[in-house]
């Protein structure tokens, strides 16, 4: 499906916990992580993944509302598929991955980077796009 600039630009969200809401993007496994991940991209429940992953701070509640109308309204039906593209390994318990999200032919990926730590699984740094290629350069 291909999208405006602007809805591409709507969709592209860089997420940062910050220090106000230290647990968000925090989890006890990587598995846990992906069970969150995984359910609110499906659902396209956009608010609340941005909640739980950071970036209820970066938006207003007007804001968050109106991006979940925006991509419920690009994509009609909860997705229904989700597998790993593209996985690379860091260094000191660093990861980054995409995965895609798809139902039919509507597809929508997701980016993220990653840090295992002793204490906790951290979300550092989030995004998803209808464009495989804007978060595929970040490798």
């Amino acid at each position: 499906m291909r999208l405006s600039c602007a809805a591409l630009v709507a969709l592209t969200i860089a997420v940062l916990p910050v220090p106000s809401r230290a647990q968000d993007g925090v989890f006890v496994s990587y598995e846990a992580m992906r069970a969150t991940l995984d359910g609110l991209m499906k659902s396209r429940s956009i608010a609340d993944l941005m909640i739980v992953f950071g970036g209820a701070d970066e938006m207003t509640e007007q804001q968050l509302a109106g991006l979940e109308g925006q991509v419920r309204q690009i994509y009609p039906a909860d997705f229904t598929e989700a597998a790993v593209m593209r996985h690379a390994e860091l260094e000191n318990g660093w990861s980054q991955e995409v995965i895609s999200y798809w139902t039919g032919v509507d597809y929508v990926y997701a980016y993220i980077l990653m840090h295992d730590r002793e204490d906790a699984f951290v979300a550092v740094n989030f995004r998803f796009n209808s464009d495989f290629s804007a978060l595929n350069a970040l490798f």
